[in-house]
């Protein structure tokens, strides 16, 4: 994946230098500093322009991507986007050895810029060629190197380098479930993969069809029974300080195909329906994290997993059904089945009474229409937890906005002979905001906040941060928020 080390006064390959108001500090030689400079008063740069220069130095050929940072940043994702775009401006199998530049002044302790930058380019260097059969066979590692100076190893120290690969293994681990084929990644599939990949580090339980049915999870075994790859409900409780009773929890929406059911997905919107399971490798990844990193804290993970088919078993419009947690549901609209087996899971989670439960779902394309595919949309019961979510967000340069609990639409979930229906009675509007408070129904008097990832979890087109396919949005994030409750 990556690796960084720190030297002086060697020649390398090639070299990232970022510049600030046509500024630079290149600690190597004096012949390359001249170089650089040369070029700087010869071209003109834009903010957050990146150009590349291939010069001969000593008859070998050197490459210098110089970046143009921007006066002023808007927020941290600049930083991951210039990372990105830095990294992808050197030839792949160039990927040997990159000289990288502090961004910050010389003299500076803190090194943030710097990391969202290396953060970015470590987005950048993810790829997905498993299926491929004429695969390139070259190293994908890609070897960062910095000054050696005090500073920069004091900042980056091997624990902080630890860390980071341990996020970043995750990330590409969400990324590679989102990106898999959904005849490869089943409900069962899922759990085996996480019980490989957490191990002995956390307890993990997994029910199959029956013991959900017994259970009274009736919403998840409805909406998976029409498939032959049953429904799982996969549980991992992480205990990081037994000393104390209180934990938190993590909701994340499993379906690993999502044809729409009965009323199907027309052409156009079912060919990435594979990615309906992004909320569960996010709670996945970060419970990976969590139990390798062996945080000092309790942390449930709850991951409703279904494949929401056509076939003679498959539930309807019209069907109403008893859920987990008591309440009825008349299912108006069988391509709403995601707020459906979050509702379980959540009314499952919260008789566990956590602290806080999050859950993090592609739910909405209302929300894709709201925000876009560069922003996800969230929703919060309680202020703190808002503080919590958008300066997680915020910090690790991805995007996110709060969106209304507007109470007056609760009518329009009121079915007439059942207790819920699954879709508002105006089916137009507000649809994100109707899923969130569907949703909500299931809460309780819990700290809560729920996630919509429609539009950030899969890139149909290349993002400047995640590129292609299966993003991993909202792992960093959500770690960070974890860590930072100690």
């Amino acid at each position: 994946m990556f690796k960084m080390q720190f030297r002086k006064n060697e020649i390398y390959k090639n070299y990232i230098i970022p510049l600030s108001e046509k500024s630079f500090k290149l600690n190597a030689n004096k012949k390359l500093n001249y170089i650089v400079q040369h070029i700087i008063e010869q071209e003109k740069f834009k903010d957050n322009e990146v150009k590349k220069f291939t010069v001969l130095v000593n008859d070998r050929a050197i490459n210098f991507i110089l970046v143009a940072l921007p006066n002023n940043f808007n927020g941290n994702d600049q930083l991951l986007e210039l990372g990105h775009k830095a990294v992808k401006f050197i030839d792949k199998n160039s990927l040997d050895s990159i000289y990288l530049s502090q961004l910050e002044m010389t003299n500076s302790k803190n090194h943030i810029y710097t990391e969202l930058f290396i953060e970015g380019m470590i987005f950048g260097n993810y790829s997905f060629d498993k299926y491929k059969s004429d695969t390139e066979t070259f190293n994908k590692e890609l070897v960062i190197t910095l000054d050696d100076k005090k500073s920069l190893r004091n900042y980056f120290n091997q624990k902080k380098l630890e860390k980071l690969k341990t996020v970043f293994e995750a990330v590409y681990f969400a990324r590679d479930l989102v990106n898999m084929p959904p005849n490869e990644l089943t409900p069962q599939k899922f759990c085996e993969i996480a019980l490989a990949e957490i191990g002995n580090s956390a307890k993990i339980t997994i029910l199959d069809e029956d013991k959900i049915q017994k259970l009274g999870m009736n919403l998840l075994y409805s909406v998976g029974k029409g498939s032959e790859n049953k429904p799982r409900f996969l549980i991992i409780d992480y205990i990081g300080n037994s000393s104390k009773s209180e934990k938190y929890a993590f909701v994340g929406k499993g379906i690993t195909f999502d044809s729409g059911g009965t009323n199907l997905k027309p052409t156009g919107s079912i060919e990435t329906m594979k990615s309906d399971m992004a909320g569960a490798a996010t709670v996945l990844a970060l419970a990976k994290i969590i139990s390798k990193t062996k945080l000092p804290i309790n942390v449930s993970f709850y991951i409703p997993l279904a494949e929401n088919t056509i076939g003679t078993c498959a539930y309807r419009p019209g069907d109403i059904i008893k859920s987990f947690s008591g309440k009825t549901v008349e299912v108006l609209n069988t391509d709403a089945e995601g707020r459906l087996i979050l509702a379980d899971a959540i009314a499952f989670a919260s008789k566990e009474n956590p602290l806080f439960i999050i859950d993090i779902a592609t739910l909405t394309g209302a929300c894709v229409v709201a925000l876009g595919s560069d922003i996800a949309g969230y929703f919060t019961n309680d202020y703190m937890l808002s503080i919590r979510v958008e300066s997680s967000f915020s910090s690790k340069g991805e995007n996110i906005w709060r969106l209304p609990l507007y109470k007056n639409y609760k009518e329009r979930l009121k079915s007439k002979i059942a207790d819920l229906q699954n879709i508002s009675k105006k089916r137009t509007e507000a649809g994100a905001i109707m899923g969130a408070l569907f949703l909500e129904e299931f809460v309780g008097n819990i700290q809560w906040a729920h996630i919509d990832i429609a539009g950030t979890a899969f890139m149909e087109d290349s993002h400047p941060i995640y590129g292609y396919g299966g993003a991993g949005f909202g792992v960093r994030s959500l770690y960070y928020l974890i860590e930072n409750i100690l």
